[in-house]
């Protein structure tokens, strides 16, 4: 016989061939390798054809993903991590991207072009905190998942609660939920521009956060906004202005005020307490928490805080004189005042539109127009001051921005349209960028 895997002849009565030692008893026919050839072909084309046609995928979890599933075109399940930002150019958003978190880890999820013209076309846009079902394909060397078709993304929009400005913004830390979705009624009295975003203010009260992906792919119009008593929707986000020292301990008040001499010295942080008083000759507050108290000194920027603001404290526990105190007065130290505020989705309502008035009835969040001549004015780092006598009275104009200080000088006649804020107590005509607010000089 012929040993069918070199050819040569041999013996009958071998299970080995003596010449390229290859088993004639265990040998597999070509016909069962043609078969499981076919069969991981079939598998395979099965599976290609789930992918390109939304079938069912099998959910990967992020922390299982690595180097094998380079280029795979995979599936994943989880909640919308922060809000999205964009990449764009002089014409065009070029990139939409969010985090996706799936309790097991986080990944970037990029979109480009087309599929972004998509997103925008089937109003399916990612908010913070959406439950979302993805299919795409899967980059290794920057953790992140391309999503080449609209129809490979399904997100699930958790329903809105009702919430009072001034409940959210005089929450203590505890009291609300990080990511819970809810909805404001309010006007829009201030706007600041960010790299990642616009930070509103809401009847002077609460902050709300517009993401920049959203202001650049026109889903948000702060200019809308900016002109009536709005229904504004997104998710509420605890903020901390600073990001806290690994170095520092994190103590609770009672456990120092019942043990100072065991801290003396210490580097400390509490996470959270109340200001009850103020002593700007002193320079130093009041604070409440779980039932103690402690004078903090704060060397600069006393002034800025307030009876009832919740505050961080980061600085050393010494005795001052006999007294207890925390001294916040070395470069790592801060007293910051982290506060709930919201993010921004994509929906809002104009519930009564505003239209300027020309009264002499400075009425709080009033929309108002003005003519008149400039007599005095203040340029500032980012904003500026006029004042404008107009029919035999004067008005103190805000300009939150100072780039729309053009052209304005002693005895020039302008107009101005702005939102009617109180400052100290005294309306004055807030002049926004971003809105329909305007000052324009006329002669």
């Amino acid at each position: 016989m012929r040993c069918p895997s070199c050819g040569r002849e041999i013996p009958d009565d071998v299970d080995i061939c003596p010449y390229c030692t290859a088993s004639l008893k265990h040998r597999v026919r070509i016909k069962t390798i043609y078969i499981i050839a076919l069969s991981l072909i079939i598998i395979g084309s099965t599976y290609a054809v789930l992918a390109y046609t939304g079938g069912e995928v099998p959910i990967t979890k992020i922390k299982d993903l690595g180097l094998t599933d380079n280029y795979n075109f995979i599936r994943l399940h989880g909640v919308v991590d922060g809000y999205p930002w964009v990449y764009e150019n002089d014409y065009e958003v070029t990139s939409f991207r969010f985090k996706l978190n799936d309790g097991t880890g986080t990944i970037t999820i990029k979109l480009y072009s087309t599929v972004i013209k998509k997103m925008l076309e089937y109003n399916k846009i990612p908010e913070m905190g959406d439950i979302v079902d993805i299919k795409g394909t899967y980059l290794y060397s920057s953790n992140s998942l391309v999503l080449n078709n609209i129809d490979y993304l399904t997100i699930e929009k958790r329903e809105a609660t009702e919430m009072k400005t001034e409940k959210i913004a005089d929450a203590p830390p505890w009291e609300l939920k990080n990511g819970e979705r809810v909805y404001v009624d309010g006007n829009i009295t201030s706007v600041r521009e960010y790299s990642f975003g616009f930070i509103c203010s809401i009847d002077e009260k609460l902050d709300l956060l517009i993401p920049r992906a959203y202001y650049s792919l026109n889903v948000l119009n702060i200019s809308s906004l900016g002109s009536g008593y709005a229904r504004i929707y997104g998710s509420l986000e605890f903020y901390r202005p600073i990001e806290p020292s690994s170095s520092y301990e994190v103590v609770n008040l009672p456990e120092i005020m019942n043990n100072p001499e065991k801290y003396n010295g210490s580097s400390i942080r509490i996470p959270w307490a109340q200001v009850v008083e103020k002593n700007e000759e002193a320079k130093t507050i009041r604070v409440y928490s779980n039932g103690s108290y402690v004078d903090v000194y704060v060397r600069d920027g006393v002034r800025y805080y307030y009876e009832g603001d919740y505050v961080e404290i980061q600085g050393k526990f010494i005795n001052y004189r006999g007294v207890w105190e925390i001294s916040v007065s070395r470069s790592n130290d801060f007293v910051s005042k982290p506060k709930w505020e919201i993010i921004a989705g994509t929906s809002y309502e104009i519930l009564q539109k505003k239209n300027y008035e020309r009264n002499e009835n400075l009425e709080e969040f009033s929309l108002r127009e003005i003519e008149g001549v400039v007599v005095d004015y203040r340029i500032y780092t980012y904003s500026a001051i006029i004042t404008v006598w107009s029919e035999n009275k004067s008005y103190s104009v805000y300009l939150e921005s100072n780039k729309m200080f053009k052209g304005i000088d002693y005895g020039k006649r302008v107009i101005v349209r702005g939102v009617v804020t109180l400052y100290n107590g005294e309306p004055e005509i807030k002049v926004r960028p971003f809105t329909q607010d305007v000052v324009e000089v006329v002669g």
